[in-house]
């Protein structure tokens, strides 16, 4: 079902964990599958994303998309981690996974979103405050 690429992935994620000192961090789910992920971004004063880490409660799939969107996340502007798309998390996956398992890189692309979303809002309460 799985390749031995994607099982290794799975057994020995890089990003896996939370990420102390994140100023985002996103959650998405599928209520369906049951699949629940958080991700962590620590973004730079010069908006430039230097670590990204997630937790996730989910199969092989989910993980591994996880991970993967994370490697690619990191040394990202916000902006450009706001255009990752499904297809770009399903293209690094190489068809390693089922076509019925799509569903792990919309989460994974949900939650990224999210985190840059908070980043976002989290800034901006700061430049609130510090103007106040």
């Amino acid at each position: 079902m799985y390749s031995s690429r994607i099982l290794e992935r799975f057994k020995n994620p890089k990003f896996a964990g939370g990420l102390r000192g994140a100023n985002g961090t996103g959650k998405a789910g599928n209520e369906d599958c049951g699949d629940l992920v958080k991700i962590y971004i620590l973004v730079d004063e010069d908006g430039i994303i230097t670590n990204a880490k997630f937790k996730a409660y989910g199969g092989v799939s989910t993980i591994v998309a996880c991970d993967i969107v994370c490697e690619m996340l990191i040394n990202m502007t916000l902006e450009e981690a706001l255009s990752i798309t499904v297809s770009d998390v399903m293209s690094k996956l190489e068809g390693d996974i089922p076509d019925n398992k799509s569903y792990s890189a919309v989460i994974a692309e949900e939650a990224v979103t999210g985190a840059v979303e908070d980043y976002y809002k989290k800034k901006e309460k700061e430049e609130k405050l510090q103007n106040a």
